[in-house]
């Protein structure tokens, strides 16, 4: 083999943070079973999981970070391995930040080099510098004959840094780049890193390599799409995305041509959040390793429709139960749509009406305060009684309870707090309401899955007599739209093109004082899954307390 081509593995792995035994042992065998291969290579803090946050200061979890480096350094392979984790050098020992993210490379049975991440990102999900030190060094390597240059995941996103780390590697020889990463993924996500790497591989001349971690980690989901840029900055290989994959791929190093428009395929938007919220949910169920099954609470309405799908997809819908919990207000037509769904995708299907106890508390209530008049109180107590029905058949049975609430209510408020609320895991809750209809039209592209009459109806919560959504909110289309503005530009905001499309000044300031006002239900809510840039939970921090004026 010359030494313009070299034989790559990607190892893009779905590590478990803590599991270091397991994530030791998918190395082993993509190394075991790729002696062909001149480089294999695993993605950032692969060997410990990512983020592994304050468990990086467990001596335990140190202990086991050393062992099974000196482990996969042992193992008999002509292949030189790269692979993600953390490094704790006595030359940090004294400093707040005791370690570095390093990429360690392994030959012949040695540690051959280990070089330590340069940019530390600390927004969004990122945590890094409560934890890691920041290296200053931008020598390639020599692997296999070639000038190589490492960098860890924020080092290649250096445009927006004084230090320009791709560029100093290749001013100091680089023949080409390697990147590992664990990258979450949001909406459009892999658009932005081929953008940014096809268009640093063609300015600097030299290809790029980019492998991704893939899985989900508590809020984060990690989609893989691990790829490669020649030198001319076109896409030459691809992996799958949202699962693991570890292909072999003969790089050419100067390889004028590709097949880019066979290897990047149109990316339909409503197909990878389906996938990511699939992944996110399965993983979040198996490495838990707790559960028994899958228990939500269906209303005939479009957002328990999508969530019960993702449920199916996610553990298969065998696993998942489906329970109705009807009152007075529920309408027969939401009956026989939630009976339709679970038909249409096999899943369980349980009625279980609530309005006896519903009746046994207004009496109970009665007695204690008087008559009083039905208000938000009455229609909030049957939610709560709804979750209580559902944690029962949650620790009865060992069922991981999902809710189903979507940005546009959490972002307003329009939720009930140890209510709709409840459970261990929420999966449409970075989705305004209007995405949601949109990506179950896509659902049902090829047939109904979904029934037509759950995507068609007006919304409603049916906590009283003929109740619609609209009652308390703006229609979805207008609620959404402000919502936007506000997640991702603030409250402060310029409304002028809102305002343009007919959107009055007084619908905007009442959706912002609902924004507002709801931050405490917020801070409490279950864990959610992000796949917007601005997703509510982690990487998100705003104070409960306030008072803003506008």
């Amino acid at each position: 083999m010359s030494k313009k081509q070299l034989s790559l593995v990607l190892g893009q792995i779905n590590p478990t943070v803590g599991d270091l035994e397991s994530n030791r042992n998918k190395m082993v065998s993509i190394i075991e079973n790729n002696r062909d291969a001149d480089i294999i290579i695993f993605p950032e803090m692969a060997l410990v999981g990512y983020p592994l946050m304050d468990h990086i200061l467990d001596p335990l979890i140190q202990e086991r970070n050393r062992n099974s480096i000196e482990i996969l350094k042992k193992l008999d392979t002509p292949s030189t391995v790269i692979l993600g984790t953390f490094t704790k050098p006595k030359d940090l020992e004294y400093k707040i930040q005791r370690f570095y993210n390093s990429a360690i490379v392994l030959e012949d049975e040695k540690i051959k080099h280990i070089e330590n991440k340069r940019l530390l990102p600390n927004y969004d999900v990122f945590d890094e510098r409560r934890y890691f030190s920041f290296d200053t060094k931008y020598e390639p390597i020599k692997i296999k004959g070639l000038n190589i240059g490492l960098l860890i995941c924020e080092d290649i996103w250096d445009d927006a840094y004084e230090n320009k780390v791709t560029e100093k590697l290749v001013k100091n020889g680089a023949e080409l780049l390697m990147v590992i990463n664990a990258s979450p993924y949001h909406i459009n996500k892999f658009l932005m890193r081929k953008k940014l790497v096809c268009e640093k591989a063609k300015n600097l001349s030299v290809p790029i390599i980019y492998v991704n971690m893939v899985g989900g980690l508590d809020e984060i989901v990690y989609d893989g799409h691990s790829f490669i840029s020649n030198k001319y900055g076109q896409i030459i290989f691809k992996a799958k995305g949202f699962q693991e994959d570890s292909a072999n791929v003969i790089l050419n190093l100067d390889e004028p041509n590709s097949s880019e428009d066979q290897i990047i395929k149109d990316l339909d938007w409503r197909e990878e959040v389906v996938n990511a919220l699939t992944l996110n949910l399965k993983d979040y169920y198996e490495k838990s390793n707790i559960f028994e099954g899958i228990v939500l609470g269906l209303s005939g309405g479009i957002d328990s429709a999508f969530t019960a799908y993702i449920c199916a997809k996610a553990i298969g819908p065998e696993k998942v139960n489906c329970i109705m919990l009807p009152t007075r207000f529920t309408s027969q037509q939401s009956l026989d749509y939630a009976e339709q769904l679970c038909t249409n995708l096999g899943m369980k299907y349980k009625i279980h009406p609530i309005d006896d106890l519903f009746t046994s508390y207004d009496k109970s209530i009665k007695q204690t305060i008087g008559d009083v008049e039905f208000d938000i109180a009455d229609e909030n107590l049957q939610a709560r009684i709804r979750a209580t029905i559902l944690m029962y058949y949650s620790n009865k049975f060992k069922w991981l309870l999902v809710s189903t609430g979507n940005k546009s209510e959490i972002g307003v408020g329009y939720c009930t707090l140890y209510g709709d609320t409840n459970g261990g895991k929420n999966v449409p809750g970075d989705l305004l309401k209007v995405q949601i209809y949109d990506i179950c039209s896509w659902i049902n592209r090829e047939k109904e899955i979904i029934p037509k009459g759950i995507i068609t109806r007006a919304p409603t919560a049916e906590l009283r007599e003929s109740q619609k959504d609209s009652d308390s909110l703006p229609p979805y289309e207008t609620l959404d739209a402000i919502l936007k503005e506000i997640i991702e530009h603030g409250i402060g905001s310029e409304f002028e093109y809102l305002q343009e499309q007919g959107i009055k000044l007084e619908t905007i300031n009442k959706v912002r004082k609902l924004y507002l006002t709801s931050e405490f239900k917020r801070r409490q809510l279950v864990q959610s899954i992000k796949v917007s840039s601005s997703a509510f939970g982690i990487g998100r921090r705003y104070p409960v307390l306030k008072k803003i004026k506008f």
